[in-house]
């Protein structure tokens, strides 16, 4: 382990569908010595896979095909490698992954072990999209470093508290006891972050406030409804794949279509869940590429990509109305992710028309805004309409930090 004047650095890898996101921090002050993004991840896209690296200030940008996560991974670690020849600063202690779905196995963060990971291998058909990818990841750490430590962080935690009335399916009684069955809810340490930011921003007390939260991601999207601090409902189920329609999952959709499908197509469970999974979304409808980034240039000269846009957006407001409608309506509204904070013409079209919920968007704030925590809202707004850069990787770290000093407790700085 480090001395105490150096700290205890962090390597935190954020695994999406399409993307990889990883920060060095040094904790516990949380300092963030590199940090960088693998879009276009894997999938049909316009534009080719890049990679933006950014250590102390100085960024670049490599475009460069990226096949898989694994692929983006040993491209951020060789940069990283570069850049500690140039700065003995710049290194990592310990390995921290979020990872999206352990059934009922986890509701806290974990030290990697051999009993750890026999259990995620059995989690690895819950999350499909993702599962499998962090876990071999976890796995390359653990060969390539075998003697660096490694923390997994869960995704699914901050939705514990969704009250049995929202977390319970209309299943037989027996057969949702005997598989574990609830809705688990995702997206948590997005959520429970941007939560937490935007009080502050505000200076609220979190325990009052009343907030739904918009995690719009390239890759996954949820939405979420949170009460007194604690999630309430999630539009992800038991799986990431119910909800919103996202790049390449379908969300929301008619069971009696899947069976449907089934029959006439002869397909098997897995090749229907891979349909479901990786061909449908925005991808389904607009065929051309699974990114909402290219849908929103095309649509105004595309009729399947306005489709496309269009029923993403209705999507999301019909959940922003059920969730009004569950904390009846919302102190704060929170747009949060790639798309959440990048697109200002996304953010528009959701808040539409939604004065009736207490909901009313500043068009020119809206369309100026560039970076950082920044209020959106119209003043005749009732909910506050906020835009919060999410920063999983940081509250990775402190969970990952916390689990650290209390296997070690000689680590506390």
């Amino acid at each position: 382990m480090r001395s105490k004047d150096k700290g205890i650095n962090i390597l935190v890898i954020n695994c999406g569908s399409s993307s990889l996101k990883y920060k060095i921090l040094r904790m516990p002050v949380g300092d963030v010595l590199v940090r960088g993004e693998a879009e276009r991840v894997g999938i049909k896209a316009q534009d080719t896979s890049v990679i933006t690296h950014v250590v102390c200030g100085k960024k670049r940008t490599i475009k460069t095909p990226l096949a898989d996560h694994a692929a983006a991974l040993t491209k951020a670690l060789e940069m990283i490698g570069e850049d500690a020849k140039k700065d003995r600063n710049i290194r990592f202690d310990i390995f921290a992954h979020r990872y999206v779905h352990p059934g009922t196995f986890f509701t806290r963060t974990v030290k990697v072990d051999k009993i750890v990971l026999r259990k995620l291998k059995e989690t690895l058909p819950l999350a499909p999209l993702h599962n499998p990818i962090i876990y071999r990841l976890i796995g390359f750490c653990h060969t390539r470093y075998a003697g660096v430590k490694q923390y997994v962080v869960f995704d699914t935690a901050f939705h514990k508290t969704i009250p049995p009335e929202y977390a319970t399916y209309a299943l037989p009684l027996n057969v949702m006891q005997k598989y574990r069955i609830r809705k688990i809810g995702f997206h948590g340490i997005s959520h429970r972050y941007v939560m937490e930011e935007a009080c502050r921003f505000l200076n609220r007390n979190k325990t009052s406030q009343r907030i739904i939260s918009c995690h719009l991601g390239t890759g996954g999207s949820s939405v979420c409804a949170i009460a007194g601090g604690r999630s309430v409902n999630n539009s992800m189920g038991f799986t990431p794949l119910e909800g919103l329609v996202m790049n390449t999952r379908s969300g929301d959709i008619d069971p009696g279509v899947v069976f449907y499908i089934m029959f006439k197509e002869r397909f098997s469970p897995e090749e229907t869940e891979n349909i479901l999974n990786t061909k449908s979304g925005i991808l389904g409808v607009f065929n051309a590429s699974s990114d909402l980034r290219d849908v929103i240039k095309e649509m105004d000269r595309d009729r399947q990509a306005k489709m496309a846009f269009n029923m993403y957006v209705r999507r999301v407001r019909a959940y922003l109305a059920f969730y009004a409608l569950i904390l009846k309506k919302a102190d704060i509204l929170i747009f949060t992710d790639s798309l959440g904070t990048g697109s200002p013409v996304l953010r528009e079209h959701i808040c539409a028309a939604m004065s009736f919920l207490g909901i009313s968007l500043d068009s020119e704030k809206n369309k100026r805004y560039e970076r950082g925590i920044s209020d959106i809202s119209s003043g005749g707004s009732e909910t506050k309409v906020l835009v919060v850069p999410t920063d999983e990787e940081r509250m990775i770290a402190e969970e990952a930090y916390k689990e650290l000093i209390s296997d070690d407790p000689g680590c506390r700085l």
